[in-house]
């Protein structure tokens, strides 16, 4: 437990001390609960971040074959992954959570991953509204890198 977890009937103990936060710690017994909660989480952001990646680049100009309304359907799949990203990250959380709620790196990718998603939803109004190309692509290139910021400030979570 983390320095946060000093007594038994904490807010952050409980949520530790949960059965659902020593099931994925392996405390329970569950060895495999965390790798799978893990892989789950990264099959949801592999699909999240290829959706980005794949019509911010097309913004960008590459591809320029394949029309941007065709995106449309994979936004679906996108968001069908986020909400499992979303569930698989607040069950990571649980197991560790006065680490986590503290860390500068997991206060930055939250940020990072809200500025993504509004960055994403500015990308397509800026489209719809036919703002000027130069300025569609400077918010789709800005888009690109705060998602990478996100995936970097998670990986470093690990180690900070």
């Amino acid at each position: 437990m983390d320095d946060l977890c000093f007594e038994p009937e904490g807010f952050i103990c409980s949520i530790e001390l949960s059965g659902l936060g020593q099931w994925v710690t392996g405390t329970s017994g569950s060895l495999w609960a965390y790798p799978l909660v893990l892989l789950i989480h990264g099959i949801g952001l592999m699909t999240v971040l290829g959706v980005v990646f794949a019509f911010n680049v097309r913004v960008l100009g590459f591809a320029s074959n394949i029309s941007l309304s065709s995106y449309d359907k994979l936004f679906k799949v996108a968001w069908i992954a986020f909400a499992l990203n979303l569930l698989s990250g607040l069950i990571l959380l649980v197991g560790d959570f006065g680490k986590f709620i503290t860390q500068g790196s997991f206060i930055v990718k939250m940020a990072l991953i809200i500025l993504g998603g509004i960055m994403m939803k500015v990308v397509i109004s800026s489209i719809k509204s036919q703002s000027g190309e130069a300025k569609t692509k400077l918010l789709a290139g800005l888009c690109l890198a705060i998602w990478f910021g996100a995936i970097c400030a998670g990986r470093l979570m690990a180690y900070l």
